[in-house]
């Protein structure tokens, strides 16, 4: 493939962990990146990019422009970032230190001065390393079950997504102290519950959130958290007592028992999870059939959903249900089931003018 040096106009925009500042053992940005911030790069840098647009007017990916063309009109996504730019927002981490274009755990840690809450939100699925994760359905019974204490209800075998576990729980790259990338995440949050000097005291909410892959890391980082947040873990002292997660696309990521789990801190009220799902997305199902089942590691039999969904349809008022597991069989339409994965799709959806009255 063909390589090419590009001399951004001014990175440290949006690349803050070249900064003098000394670094935080928690992040990879040492100053915050604000909406302003990212909207000030885009514009100095349009010749560097092209903006893909879909026959709706949907904006995808930005790609990188051979041609170097100045352009002096903006993108469809700088008004989103304007827009985003209404709130007080800021972003104090954002980690892809060691992905490629094939993949890998990526996630950033935003707080929103203006609605109160702090969000983890992580990276869908992009690229080989990524679909070798999404494919391995075997269930890991320890990593995030390996101690009794981890276990509320008696005569379980909870187990998680091998693929989306593992990439939670292997080793940070990077890190100081050898620390898991959960664990990581989890003590960049709880610092800024405990020191931020805009969230300490002014009751601040937490969200998880993320598409496809992200979807599914979100929910097992709200469980998590909820877990540790049940059993007065000092790593999570001062999250609130409840985390919401919020998918988007989000695979199963657990057999029945993980489910137990899962509604026993609902019930307590340490965990909510809002899941979005378009109709005929085969992707947040169980069940997988062939030819896609033969490229599975593992039973996705076993596998069921978690929380509230919101079912998407095309044209019409969304569903409201409570875990509403569908198999993969029931929402195939070929060759049309990964258009209706995409985010452009759901944000179609969502803003349908028959479900606003539901939100």
């Amino acid at each position: 493939s063909e390589k090419y040096t590009v001399a951004f106009d001014t990175p440290a925009l949006i690349r803050t962990q070249d900064g003098a500042q000394e670094q935080s053992k928690d992040k990879l940005l040492k100053y915050v990146i604000t909406p302003d911030a990212i909207k000030e790069f885009m514009e100095l840098n349009r010749k560097w990019y092209k903006e893909p647009v879909d026959e709706d007017g949907n904006a995808g990916d930005w790609e990188f422009d051979k041609t170097v063309t100045e352009k002096n009109e903006s993108f469809l996504l700088e008004a989103a970032v304007e827009e985003a730019a209404k709130d007080n927002m800021k972003i104090v981490d954002y980690d892809d230190e060691f992905c490629k274009g094939k993949g890998g755990l990526v996630y950033g840690v935003v707080v929103n001065l203006t609605r109160k809450w702090i969000t983890v939100a992580f990276r869908g699925t992009i690229g080989s390393t990524d679909l070798m994760a999404d494919r391995d359905f075997r269930l890991d019974h320890e990593s995030l079950f390996d101690s009794e204490d981890d276990i509320f209800v008696s005569g379980g075998k909870p187990g998680t997504h091998m693929g989306f576990t593992t990439y939670l729980c292997d080793e940070k790259k990077g890190d100081q102290d050898g620390r898991k990338c959960l664990d990581r995440i989890l003590s960049c949050v709880n610092e800024e519950f405990k020191s931020n000097p805009d969230v300490v005291g002014k009751d601040f909410d937490l969200y998880v959130t993320g598409h496809s892959l992200g979807g599914g890391l979100a929910n097992l980082f709200a469980f998590k958290a909820a877990q540790l947040k049940a059993n007065n873990d000092e790593s999570v002292k001062y999250l609130p007592k409840k985390i919401t997660a919020l998918t988007y696309a989000s695979p199963c990521v657990g057999n029945d028992d993980y489910n137990k789990e899962f509604q026993y801190l609902e019930k307590k009220g340490n965990l909510r999870h809002v899941r979005i799902a378009n109709e005929q997305d085969v992707v947040p199902t169980n069940n997988i059939i062939p030819p896609a089942s033969l490229a599975i590691k593992g039973n996705t039999k076993l596998y069921t959903q978690n929380g509230v969904n919101l079912f998407l349809h095309a044209d019409k008022e969304l569903t409201v249900d409570y875990r509403a597991t569908k198999s993969s069989g029931s929402q195939l339409k070929i060759p049309k089931s990964l258009d209706f994965h995409m985010v452009t799709e759901y944000y179609k959806r969502v803003e349908l003018l028959a479900n606003k009255k539901v939100y």
